[in-house]
């Protein structure tokens, strides 16, 4: 494994610091032959809009790792110093980064995947809503090629009441009953050219509501995007990889049943047809 990390916010204008965690395989010796051309994952950890959770991070890139991608951890900015549209220019650039450098990274350009958390499963979420209507699609003179292969959400925000702290994070306002947050409510903007999306929750997460993945998802199957939605019964927000690296030992105990999450989610996403066509 090679780990490093890049700083695309120069190479795209990015007014906040973007370091990039590559987790990449080994693309020369014996193994290199067995390590070209692989899919892509790019890691989006919540936090609420004002931290990136360390959680949803590292662990998420290794276990995908070991499912042979290459993984990329973002750390996008947060309040109280960055808001919207800060993080979603953030991620559509990074998706941008991979697919222009996809040869030296050794990825398929054609499969790059993005999984996100809490609040960012609302950035991912957006990205799937905006990604071919961006509010900034040229950067530097490069037009963004931002559009995701597919998409993961775990527990995500989607609603402005279904994690009122998130939205006035990124938007930095009070009051989340507003047209700014309503136009980020996002099982208002799903159109039928939304990439397919793989999303979980727990019914018993009582710090975002999981009617919001509910919402989500009919917006989803209302305008025919392939997607797979699973509520499992028992656990609270937060459980990331479900197992001892993330979770107290209550947690691993009661997340038992909820960590085929990520079993679900790869095997969606290697059912998913490669994007015919890149820029």
């Amino acid at each position: 494994m090679e780990i490093r990390t890049v700083d695309i916010a120069d190479v795209y204008g990015l007014d906040a610091p973007t370091p990039v965690k590559c987790f990449l395989h080994k693309a020369d010796g014996e193994i290199g032959p067995y390590n070209k051309n692989l899919p892509a994952i790019i890691v989006v950890p919540g936090g609420g809009y004002h931290f990136v959770s360390e959680r949803e991070g590292d662990p998420i890139a290794a276990d995908f790792f070991n499912r042979h991608y290459n993984a990329f951890v973002l750390q996008y900015g947060v309040a109280p110093d960055y808001k919207y549209p800060t993080s979603l220019n953030q991620l559509a650039a990074t998706v941008d980064y991979l697919k222009r450098n996809a040869k030296k990274l050794g990825i398929d350009k054609r499969r790059i995947f993005v999984v996100g958390f809490s609040a960012g499963g609302h950035l991912t979420a957006s990205l799937a809503n905006f990604c071919d209507n961006l509010p900034v699609p040229v950067m530097k003179g490069k037009k963004l090629d931002a559009r995701p292969t597919g998409i993961i959400l775990g527990y995500p925000v989607i609603t402005p009441d279904s994690h009122q702290g998130s939205f006035k994070n990124l938007l930095g306002i009070e009051d989340v009953h507003c047209p700014e947050a309503e136009a980020l409510s996002l099982e208002k903007t799903v159109t039928a050219l939304n990439p397919p999306c793989f999303v979980w929750t727990t019914a018993e997460d009582n710090s975002v509501d999981p009617m919001a993945t509910v919402l989500y998802a009919s917006a989803l199957i209302k305008n025919k995007v392939k997607c797979e939605c699973h509520i499992f019964p028992d656990g609270w927000h937060g459980a990331s990889t479900c197992d001892e690296r993330t979770n107290h030992a209550d947690g691993v105990k009661v997340f038992r049943r909820v960590k085929c999450w990520m079993d679900l989610a790869a095997d969606f996403l290697q059912s998913l047809p490669s994007l015919k066509s890149v820029k």
